[in-house]
């Protein structure tokens, strides 16, 4: 899952924690690929919000027969360890440009390489969660698809 590989928003959907995992609901899992309400949407959307494949009314609405939705979970828990692993170092970055002394804010190089780390570490994770989103959307038959992406365009 390295750079052959997002997430947050930008490739479209959020990522909540498994089923029956012990992540579920735990801070990290759900930011994977999560946007907050005050993050806008950005880039392309290949797919709604959370584990939209595991969600009734979703299933109801697009049809997703149990065997669709077991290899959709399966490739989310193949997946999930990369994002873990991409999303925690994003973070890292993250906290590396907020730490930054006052010294070192005074000297563009520095700043702009912090920038550029958080940058890189974020379109990792981006494109990570776009393979694995990706990967979902194939499971899903044509009707399917254009029915998923009609609910993507409603949510805008």
């Amino acid at each position: 899952m390295g750079q052959r590989s997002m997430g947050m928003s930008g490739a479209g959907g959020s990522i909540m924690g498994p089923r029956n995992g012990n992540l579920r609901g735990s801070h990290r899992d759900n930011a994977i690929g999560s946007r907050s309400s005050n993050q806008p949407r950005m880039g392309l959307q290949l797919g709604l919000g959370g584990r939209w494949w595991d969600d009734h009314h979703t299933m109801r609405k697009l049809k997703i027969s149990p065997d669709q939705q077991r290899r959709m979970d399966t490739i989310f828990e193949a997946n999930k360890p990369a994002l873990l692993d991409l999303y925690t170092k994003y973070q890292q970055q993250e906290n590396g440009l907020a730490s930054l002394s006052h010294a070192d804010l005074q000297n563009e190089s520095k700043v702009f390489a912090a920038i550029d780390r958080v940058s890189q570490a974020r379109g990792n994770l981006e494109k990570e969660n776009a393979h694995m989103l990706l990967q979902i959307r194939q499971q899903l038959t044509p009707q399917q698809l254009q029915a998923l992406d009609q609910e993507i365009a409603k949510s805008h």
